[in-house]
């Protein structure tokens, strides 16, 4: 991760969202109870292996939501598919998915995303690079591969991978949904949605497609307010309006030859973000107030067409993928307000300048001020003082992807193999827009701003800040996936990927807060080797017992110069005379065994698996806290203990029972030097990765009844997420970029209930989602450590609505 760097950002903690209850892929909700009441639990099919197999019988640890299961629990984005899912942590700010504690903010992602085929993920090019996750609207199924899947999926599903596999057209049915939503948020703006959905045979058995259409708005219920006056400037300012589309044609040439081209778009549109102001709200009476001047809003859209060519015969099936995927987000992600009065703040308590003058006759010394004040900004000369950024994030990424797979399920061995491309194009470039800075600098040091920042003023454009790299991920990986039935039960598989991976750049900086104008260059090569073995016994057609061992990787990277007089005085801290131009892959080894099982004529399912991994040679993102700027180096080795446990019962007529349970232990496994023998340390062993809650507990129960003909249920949902007691690099004050004041996530509890009732093809249900209207504090953060202005989030409040869906 390279660039500057909002200071209050790079301190954040990692939002952990509890984790819930139904997720096993292998026994899902039953769903279809809704209609008629049921004692037995159900199946769901999944391509985990690029093949159609029952989860039950993938010797993975998967959870997978099918289009009823999405659809009754209310589920409309990952963050609400990670509350139901063991194992996982996720940042709705970033859209970072973390699984079985493999996190991080620098580099390349640890968890690979991927829509039908195509990998979406991003790189951290730049700050603030964001991923992408498409609505949850229309969906066959949404899967979570839990561990390492470098094998088939390749770089960068390190922890995991999550997949979207899209509704596909039917060449010999019609079908369709309608669905709609209103709802409440308690002392905020209303949300509602409308979506629809149709496919069918255009040419009975030869063409097929299939269309939909889908919007949302999430009311906001963070209010901005002057914070001189706490007069309210806009009512709930984080506000999210979404519009996603998708539409697809499969042709059938033959009976043996389907050929389908798709399109996927989606446009998100949050018009502020979530934090708050600690000071000033009053979360206990619904009072989240941000007295931030510049408003900070995240617009991103993508489109994703995508060709893919299938051709079958009785022992052998070959798959073409081709995708394009273009996107653009347009996100504030700091302020540029808060961080510029930070910086400043910063320099008058070191008594220096942008150049690093601090013990030279040149020394510029600020008025002894404190700019930032828990209630908001000491600047009375200059009331209306403000300073905004935008960050812009590209990606244009082509890929292409081949494969054979065997077809002749009685055959001993069963293999899939292939050939991926990629060619993958991103640009990160940050702004920072202060016209103001040319008044403020003389206010604060007497000087104009050309003699505080060597003779350089704004740019033509009005910017005191641009930081833009163009980015190339090239790769040519070949994989092959092979098992073999040694006996009728008991079957032993062999993964392996080999890529050739280079990753360039280019970057140019400019503006007064660069010192001036700056460029460079950089780029990595690398090989990466990717195995994973594992040995799997259907002890009977109910009992399925496996062992694993997979490695996974991410591609390496290079960073971009900043200038070193500036953040002289951090290198001279951490005791580094230089940067590193480059870092390199760094990898997982996990070592797991897992069991699924069904007892008493498949009434009560269980599925659990434990793990141990190996996290080595870990990007890590390093932090120059006076200066902004930070750069990427491989640094320390963490390790991950855990397991999760998924558990449905039919515990009588219609009513069935759901508990998950899982527990992560992740933490960094040695002390890392910021620099030679002596030096500070980066990372103490035993300092927890950020964003990592230690247990999270789910338990969900529903009942399916009858009234007057009518099919009804009720469901009603807890989950729980712990707090943990570790310390994070960050926290931990023996490490040199300490800041003890931003403490971990507190526990987390969150309560839902939802009653549905069934009339033909049309469902209604009535719900309320943070039925207690839990209101944690989550993500603290400040801009600095000497920053007394705190912002922190919350969940969403207790919200209450009714939905509808006609299906046919």
């Amino acid at each position: 991760m390279q660039g500057r760097v909002a200071f209050g950002m790079m301190q954040a903690s990692v939002l952990a969202i509890a984790l819930a209850a139904p997720a096993s892929g292998e026994a899902p909700v039953a769903t279809a109870a809704a209609t008629t009441p049921s004692d037995s639990l159900g199946e769901i099919i999944v391509t985990a292996t690029r093949k159609s197999e029952s989860a039950s019988k993938v010797p993975i640890s998967i959870s997978a939501f099918g289009t009823e299961k999405l659809q009754t629990l209310n589920l409309k984005s990952f963050a609400d598919v990670a509350r139901f899912t063991p194992g996982i942590s996720f940042n709705s700010e970033r859209k970072d998915i973390a699984i079985r504690g493999i996190s991080s903010q620098a580099g390349t992602g640890t968890t690979g995303i991927y829509i039908d085929d195509t990998p979406i993920q991003i790189r951290a090019l730049g700050l603030n690079a964001n991923n992408t996750l498409p609505v949850v609207f229309d969906l066959d199924r949404v899967e979570v591969l839990r561990g390492p899947q470098g094998t088939l999926f390749g770089a960068g599903s390190e922890g995991g991978t999550v997949r979207y596999i899209s509704a596909q057209p039917s060449l010999d049915t019609f079908s369709g949904v309608a669905r709609g939503e209103v709802s409440g948020v308690e002392h905020g703006s209303p949300n509602y949605e409308a979506g629809v959905a149709m496919g069918g045979p255009i040419v009975k058995d030869k063409i097929g497609f299939r269309l939909s259409g889908w919007y949302r708005r999430d009311g906001g219920y963070v209010n901005r307010v002057d914070y001189q006056t706490l007069n309210t400037t806009e009512k709930d300012a984080n506000r999210t309006d979404t519009y996603a589309f998708q539409g697809a044609l499969t042709f059938a040439p033959t009976e043996d030859l389907k050929i389908t081209p798709s399109v996927f778009y989606q446009n998100r549109k949050q018009n502020n973000h979530n934090d708050y102001w600690l000071a000033i709200s009053d979360p206990s009476k619904g009072v989240f107030l941000s007295g931030t001047p510049d408003r900070q809003p995240d617009n991103d859209h993508f489109v994703l067409p995508a060709l893919k060519v299938q051709w079958d015969s009785d022992k052998v099936s070959i798959i073409s993928n081709t995708s394009y995927y273009d996107r653009k987000e347009t996100v504030s992600g700091y302020s540029g307000t808060l961080y510029n009065l930070s910086l400043f703040q910063q320099l008058s308590a070191a008594q220096t300048n942008f150049n690093g003058d601090d013990n030279s006759e040149n020394q510029i010394i600020s008025p002894n001020r404190v700019l930032l004040t828990p209630n908001g900004i000491n600047l009375p000369e200059m009331p209306n003082y403000v300073a905004s950024t935008r960050i812009t994030n590209q990606q244009q990424n082509f890929t292409q992807e081949i494969r054979a797979q065997s077809n002749d399920k009685a055959a001993k061995l069963q293999w899939v193999a292939g050939v991926f491309f990629s060619s993958n194009k991103q640009r990160s470039t940050e702004e920072i827009v202060d016209p103001m800075l040319p008044q403020l600098i003389p206010l604060l040091y007497g000087v104009s701003l050309e003699d505080f920042s060597l003779g350089n003023g704004l740019l033509a454009n009005g910017d005191s800040y641009i930081n833009d790299t163009k980015g190339k991920d090239r790769q040519v990986a070949f994989f092959v996936d092979a098992n073999y039935a040694l006996t009728d039960t008991l079957k032993a598989s062999v993964g392996l990927r080999y890529a050739f991976t280079k990753f360039s750049f280019t970057n140019t900086a400019d503006g007064p807060q660069n010192l001036g104008p700056s460029a460079g260059t950089g780029e990595k090569s690398e090989k990466p080797f990717t195995p994973k073995f594992n040995l799997s016994w259907q002890a009977t057609p109910d009992d399925l017992f496996y062992a694993t061992v997979s490695k996974g990787y991410r591609i390496g990277g290079a960073n971009p110069p900043f200038p070193q007089s500036a953040c002289q005085a951090d290198l001279d801290a951490l005791q580094i005379t230089s940067v590193p131009s480059s870092y390199n892959s760094d990898t997982v080894w996990n070592y797991e065994v897992g069991a699924k099982n069904r007892f008493f004529d498949r009434k009560l399912t269980v599925a659990a698996s434990a793990y141990h991994l190996k996290w080595n040679n870990i990007q890590q993102a390093n932090y120059l806290t006076s200066c902004g700027f930070q750069y990427t180096a491989n640094l320390g080795e963490a390790t991950s203990d855990g397991f999760d446990v998924q558990i449905q019962a039919a515990i009588a007529e219609g009513l069935t029972f759901d508990l998950a349970a899982g527990y992560t232990n992740a933490h960094y496994s040695k002390t890392t030097l910021t620099g030679g023998a002596g030096s500070p340390s980066l990372v103490t062993k035993g300092n927890a990765i950020p964003g990592v809650a230690p247990w999270t507990v789910a338990v969900g129960g529903q009942y399916d009844f009858t009234v007057a003909g009518t099919p009804l249920y009720f469901r009603a949902d807890y989950q729980f997420a712990s707090h943990n007691s570790r310390l994070t690099p960050i926290q931990d004050v023996g490490n040199a970029t300490n800041d003890p004041a931003l403490v971990n996530d507190p526990a987390t509890h969150q309560v839902s209930a939802r009653l549905g009732a069934t009339f033909g093809p049309v469902q209604v249900q009535a719900f309320v989602d943070n039925l207690l209207n839990s209101h944690p504090l989550l993500g603290l953060t400040h801009q600095d450590q000497y920053t007394l202005l705190f912002e922190g989030q919350t969940l969403r409040p207790r919200t209450f609505g009714v939905w509808a869906s006609y299906r046919y």
